[in-house]
């Protein structure tokens, strides 16, 4: 896909240019400096639309470097770009396909310890134009999201329209969102909402829970009172009701701004907090338990076919007449990555079983790699029990390949 080869580079830039505003190094930089990483894109996409062609065709999307250098304006937006400038033929030659989506989601956790580390130092040192490098990282978050969307579906629904149409949908509404958020009308009001909100439902929620608990109170000061006695040396009568604004200024308070509140409103706020309330402890249940049921799920089944896997056998097996029909279905596409890798062919464990078939399609029979692979993908992610008549075509798969 190379849109998608072309989104990760450009999730790279995204990345570098959001750091670099966050330290404060884009304050030179002019407004234009946007346009340089979208043209790189261009660059790279087209790259990766010649990518399958032989010699170097590849290379000629390369020339938008010089425009890209023109389009920085001046002279800081130009040393700031350099670096990316240099990524975009190295990312083109070391990169021919896009990333799977296990690489990438890797890719994109291990990226966030340098976008913490810019918002650190920016915070640190507290770069005047600290604000300039948002804009990149809003995007470079929305544009990763998209990412791993794109690359969690199979080619077929990827260049499906209705999938386009969604993605790009999404990225233009939280683009737009965004950019909404900063402008300082939208913001003013925003502030201003939340402030009411604050004022007229939270406070007064927490008026009302404190004074709940005054009441827990006062009613496990009468039940004392009323087993052991009022003669009890240090014990007192409990606390009268009119005496409780001296003594608890915080309950006090709360009362008060009870008390102030009309009998609907009171009525409304007491059920919004039972709502909240009822909806976190929801919440919490519900994550414990999908925690607890994802830790009991976890199994040595579910690592994926890798011949680099110390589990996995360092040479095709002789199949057995016994056991379970899925093991022998794996064992079969074991030994068809093997064979490929014997034969000079391209296996990582970083690549799916498509990339695998794409890369070695010089190497094996793609016909019946491909045959092999349908055989596989059911019984290994989607369930499917398999059967001996599963492993005897995927074996036969395998001595054509």
């Amino acid at each position: 896909m190379p849109f998608a080869y072309a989104l990760t580079f450009f999730c790279d830039a995204m990345l570098y240019y959001g750091a670099m505003g966050c330290l404060g190094l884009l304050k030179a930089c002019r407004a234009g400096l946007f346009w340089v990483p979208v043209l790189l894109l261009a660059g790279c996409w087209l790259s990766g639309r010649l990518a399958a062609r032989p010699g170097w065709l590849r290379w000629l999307p390369m020339a938008v470097i010089a425009p890209a250098l023109l389009l920085a304006g001046n002279g800081p937006g130009r040393a700031v770009s350099v670096p990316m400038l240099v990524y975009l033929p190295l990312y083109v030659r070391y990169n021919r396909r896009a990333p799977d989506y296990d690489y990438a989601a890797d890719r994109f956790r291990h990226s966030l310890i340098a976008a913490g580390a810019a918002l650190l130092l920016a915070a640190l040192f507290r770069a005047s134009s600290w604000q300039k490098g948002l804009p990149y990282l809003f995007a470079y978050f929305t544009l990763n999201m998209a990412l791993l969307r794109l690359l969690r579906h199979d080619d077929r629904v990827a260049r499906s329209r209705r999938f386009r149409l969604l993605n790009l949908g999404g990225v233009a509404l939280v683009c737009a969102a965004g950019f909404g958020l900063s402008q300082p009308g939208i913001v003013a009001a925003v502030r201003a909402g939340w402030q009411w909100f604050l004022n007229n439902v939270v406070l007064n929620l927490v008026a009302l829970l404190l004074l709940a608990v005054q009441w827990i109170l006062y009613a496990g000061a009468w039940l004392l009172h009323l087993i052991l006695g009022s003669g009890r040396e240090g014990l007192s009568d409990p606390l009268p009701m009119d005496q409780a604004p001296e003594q608890l200024p915080v309950m006090a308070r709360a009362a008060d701004s009870v008390r102030r509140l009309p009998p609907a409103l009171r009525i409304a706020v007491l059920a919004v907090g039972a709502a909240l309330l009822a909806a976190a402890v929801f919440a919490v249940l519900r994550a414990l338990a999908r925690r607890v049921a994802r830790v009991k799920s976890v199994s040595g089944s579910d690592h994926r076919e890798s011949l680099d896997d110390a589990e996995s056998p360092s040479r095709p097996r002789a199949p057995r007449l016994l056991g379970d029909p899925g093991d022998g279905v794996r064992r079969q596409y074991r030994r068809a990555l093997a064979l490929a890798r014997a034969r000079g062919g391209r296996v990582a464990p970083n690549m799916n079983t498509l990339q695998i078939l794409e890369a070695n399609g010089e190497t094996v029979d793609p016909a019946a790699m491909a045959e092999l692979r349908e055989i596989y993908l059911p019984v290994r992610y989607g369930g499917h029990a398999a059967t001996r008549q599963d492993v005897t075509c995927a074996r036969d798969a395998v001595k054509r390949c």
